[in-house]
């Protein structure tokens, strides 16, 4: 029979409401110690000062702002697809069901509404969790009515049903069923329980648990732990540089008198060099001569190689590989980082489908099918290198060679979904043979 929907009442417009009012920037007064402090922290299961810290690095840092946007944005390009376990009525049916979920549900921010999308949308925020360790979702489950099954009788007629049986029988069902997934920052929940709970107030210390079936889940790899020192330690040297390009930038100017100290011609003289200089000048009771002071071995000095350090892990840390290693004459390098991208592409494509297989799908087969085994699943799509030619050869080979290919597995590694009953199907060209000519 269907399953119940929760849904929590955590999420209520004055929460959202005090966590904007509470927000604040970390960043000016972060040092290395702070930094620290924060990361155990929240390695003990207290969320709240590093998940403002890093979102305030990744919206803010130019390099972590570009490499950060591209890998969440690499799993949800290349589509997705429901693929089924096995060719049969029930699992098509499975598949019926979970094509209209996910095509029709919603995802928006829960401190952003006007952020909305789709799956695609859900997905970059899901991978939020690649770089803050966890992505937490409220599902908020939208039943479309009651549901529709089509049993199939002898006399054809159709019959509604708000309880399904595990088993169906019944060659056709509509999907009744969507969810609107409200992305929530981290800084809203605690582990110090070994799970994650929600703090139901913007500085509570502990939290109350999650409803089952109620949150989305996502567990990355927690990435901005490294980046965030790395983060650091560019910072530093930047503000060195800064202080360095602030005093000596512009070169001060020393003016020498032979007037005597307060005489006429000493302040005209004090006069010419203040309105020639801006702020860095002085004047010497010695002789008539007016130089430049600038700071010896101009350059970068040892900021720039440290700063362009960081910002290299910070890249390998979310892309896989230094980015500087695809110039034109590195081949190597280009071909070493195109394949630890794909690496991650695929790892993250794969963490994606079984989150949402785990966490989402079974609960939408569920409330359709009771508790009939799962016999479709969501994959996400990633970038295909496969040497498709080779594939085809070795079907070919298999086929002459009188071995069993199952269709459903030919087009599953193909990534080519099974017709749907009663779907026009291609038909091979058959080309006619040429016709002999008359003598």
């Amino acid at each position: 029979m269907n399953s119940p929907l929760p849904h929590s009442d955590l999420v209520t417009p004055e929460r959202i409401q005090l966590s904007i009012r509470a927000r604040f920037n970390p960043i000016p007064s972060l040092t290395p110690q702070l930094l620290g402090m924060y990361l155990e922290s929240f390695r003990l299961g207290f969320f709240r000062n590093i998940a403002l810290t890093w979102d305030a690095m990744e919206r803010r840092d130019y390099k972590i702002q570009a490499v950060a946007s591209k890998r969440k944005k690499s799993v949800a390009r290349h589509g997705w697809e429901i693929l089924t376990l096995e060719d049969s009525p029930a699992a098509r049916r499975q598949k019926l069901v979970l094509e209209f979920f996910y095509n029709h549900l919603t995802a928006t921010n829960a401190l952003e509404e006007n952020e909305t999308g789709g799956l695609a949308l859900l997905i970059r925020q899901m991978m939020d969790a690649v770089g803050k360790r966890y992505a937490v979702h409220e599902i908020i489950w939208q039943p479309l009515g009651k549901l529709m099954v089509d049993r199939g009788g002898v006399d054809g007629n159709k019959t509604d049903s708000t309880s399904v049986p595990s088993t169906i029988s019944s060659p056709a069902i509509n999907p009744s069923l969507t969810a609107t997934f409200r992305f929530c920052p981290l800084w809203w929940f605690e582990g110090t329980q070994g799970h994650l709970r929600f703090l139901p107030t913007e500085f509570a210390i502990y939290g109350v648990d999650l409803a089952r079936a109620g949150w989305l889940v996502t567990v990355g790899d927690g990435i901005m732990e490294a980046c965030s020192v790395a983060y650091m330690y560019k910072q530093l040297p930047l503000r060195d540089w800064l202080s360095c390009s602030e005093k000596f930038g512009m070169p001060a100017i020393v003016g020498r008198t032979d007037a005597a100290l307060d005489s006429a011609e000493w302040n005209e003289f004090v006069e010419a060099i203040r309105n020639f200089s801006q702020d860095w000048s002085a004047v010497f009771n010695r002789d008539n001569s007016v130089e430049l002071v600038e700071p010896k071995n101009q350059g970068e000095g040892p900021f720039a190689p440290l700063v362009e350090k960081m910002d290299r892990a910070i890249t390998t840390l979310w892309r896989g590989a230094d980015l500087g290693t695809m110039s034109a004459h590195n081949a190597a390098g280009a071909s070493l980082q195109a394949e630890e991208s794909d690496i991650l592409e695929i790892d993250d494509a794969q963490m994606i489908s079984e989150t949402l297989t785990a966490q989402v799908s079974r609960y939408v087969l569920q409330y359709h099918f009771g508790d009939a085994p799962q016999l479709a699943y969501l994959k996400i799509r990633a970038s295909d290198k496969r040497d498709l030619d080779q594939d085809l050869k070795v079907d070919q080979f298999l086929l002459q060679s009188g071995a069993p290919l199952a269709i459903h597995d030919a087009l599953e590694r193909y990534d080519r979904p099974a017709p749907k009953p009663g779907e026009e199907l291609l038909k091979p060209v058959t080309v006619a043979p040429p016709q002999a000519k008359e003598n």
